[in-house]
């Protein structure tokens, strides 16, 4: 079965169900008042009822675009052809070479994917060379291998929270302000040096951080569905503005195909009652995302935070316990490296699985000569028939030779197929906004709160908790409830001390 829409295809032949028995299956998993509800989400309506607000993601690629508002004369254009073209200067007078991203989750991952992916298709005649670097860690790793490669005098820093009081965003910007002491003032820094993306422009303010270097979006968009907002910043930065607003139009795109075509040729939607039928009838834990392209090798992990942040609950968003599975783990890796790894686990291994092959037919490669683009052309079709051949023997399986029941292969194992025909920031953008749609409708399906991630904040309020406790460690007033805890615990304070 093969479904086409503007810059997607979807091909779930080797899911083993007709078109007929999926559209059954649809009538009868999907909520009566789906159609309402998707419209209330594409119109920005639709209630994120545990957090009391909107969901208004979808808006930010349509009304509240920040490219064209103002018809493209405001802040978030001229920011970045500011960079992009040299003449953002930093406190000493020398031209910004350098922006770091330092954001975590939605605040790096949906970033750093798409600046990776579209960064060839930048047209806006840049005329310097601007890095963009991304930093999410909390344990300073990131920041290590970065900060001997930038110059505190040319690097301007994004700091990208929701909230701007993530606990590992501020652990890297404090760092660095130590970093750029011998050179640069606090002052010096914060008003030539720092741009500041989050909901909340008081806490912005409140950092030191001028009004014309903040951005804010709306409390309404989940940080794992911002990409489209101020927080792509960094996209924009590497691409340029008229690829970021080429990504909007890609997703908003999706959006129209999402809200008006019949489930019969609604490629999210289908996707997203596969994924359905496999976790609830074939009792299938786990998707495996498998790009072919390079470009795309960070969508796995950006898609693990989309899909698991999303749906990974175990109450209903009435706060009804669910005696049923929701969403699944979702893992997998760049497909040409993976064939020479968990590949043959796929093959041969004992486990069921699920999944999603992502392939890109061509590409253009108009910065070489001819015989080099002849050659990449190779390369991308090679690409395409590993993809292929894989997903085929995944599938049918192989019987074994005489003597060699080593060299059987079982198959049996269900995939999509999402064919790209040439990855465009516009394509790209489609292919984004399917999966979060997709997300969005299992999550109606499974009765949760697809908006929200109160095991994430719980996990970040006990981790503030024991922060406390470790600086009693030593003490009398020290209690810890485990014996494993207290021994991490306490080696961490002699190796602070010095005592180790």
């Amino acid at each position: 079965m093969i479904i086409e829409s503007e810059y997607l295809t979807l091909d779930a032949t080797y899911q083993g169900l007709s078109l007929q028995e999926i559209a059954d299956y649809g009538k009868k998993v999907l909520p009566e008042n789906f159609d309402h509800l998707r419209e209330q989400l594409l119109k920005g309506e639709f209630e994120n009822r545990s957090e009391g607000r909107k969901v208004t993601h979808c808006l930010a690629r349509s009304i509240h675009n920040v490219v064209t508002a103002r018809e493209g004369k405001n802040r978030f254009c001229e920011v970045v052809q500011l960079l992009r073209s040299g003449r953002w200067l930093g406190a000493t007078g020398k031209p910004i070479t350098d922006v770091v991203n330092i954001g975590v989750g939605g605040s790096d991952l949906g970033p750093m994917m798409g600046s990776f992916a579209l960064k060839e298709f930048a047209d806006d005649a840049q005329l310097h060379d601007l890095n963009v670097h991304f930093v999410s860690s909390m344990d300073g790793g990131q920041l290590y291998a970065v900060l001997p490669i930038i110059d505190p005098e040319t690097t301007l820093f994004i700091i990208a929270s929701k909230s701007f009081t993530t606990i590992d965003t501020f652990a890297n910007v404090d760092t660095v302000r130590a970093w750029i002491e011998p050179m640069l003032s606090q002052e010096q820094w914060l008003q030539r040096h720092v741009i500041g993306v989050s909901a909340s422009a008081q806490k912005m303010t409140d950092y030191g951080i001028p009004p014309a270097q903040q951005f804010t979006f709306d409390e309404g968009v989940g940080g794992r569905f911002s990409m489209w907002t101020a927080i792509g910043l960094a996209i924009a930065l590497s691409c340029g503005i008229t690829v970021f607003k080429q990504m909007l139009e890609g997703a908003r795109a999706m959006d129209e195909h999402f809200g008006s075509q019949p489930l019969e040729r609604n490629i999210p939607l289908l996707m997203a009652l596969y994924g359905v039928y496999n976790r609830w009838e074939r009792d299938i834990n786990n998707l495996a995302i498998l790009p072919y392209d390079g470009r795309l090798r960070y969508l796995p992990n950006y898609l693990q935070q989309l899909d698991m942040e999303s749906n990974g609950k175990n109450y209903t968003y009435d706060n009804k316990p669910i005696d049923y599975p929701t969403g699944p783990i979702i893992w997998g890796g760049f497909g040409p490296n993976g064939q020479h790894a968990f590949f043959q686990h796929l093959h041969q291994g004992t486990e069921a699985f699920t999944a999603d092959f992502v392939v890109v037919l061509d590409r253009d490669s108009k910065k070489f000569n001819k015989k080099v683009v002849a050659k990449l052309k190779q390369q991308q079709r090679l690409a395409v028939e590993n993809c292929l051949a894989h997903r085929q023997l995944l599938y049918f399986g192989a019987e074994a030779a005489a003597q060699r029941p080593d060299l059987a292969y079982a198959g049996g194992h269900k995939s999509s197929l999402l064919v790209v025909e040439k990855l465009t920031p516009k394509s790209f953008g489609g292919l984004i906004a399917t999966y979060e749609h997709k997300v969005y409708a299992q999550g109606l399906i499974f009765k949760v709160n697809s908006f929200d991630q109160p095991g994430v904040e719980k996990g970040k309020v006990n981790a503030v908790d024991l922060g406390r406790t470790s600086l009693l460690v030593g003490t009398s007033n020290v209690k810890i409830v485990d014996c494993s805890t207290r021994y991490s615990l306490e080696k961490l304070h002699k190796l602070m001390c010095g005592e180790v």
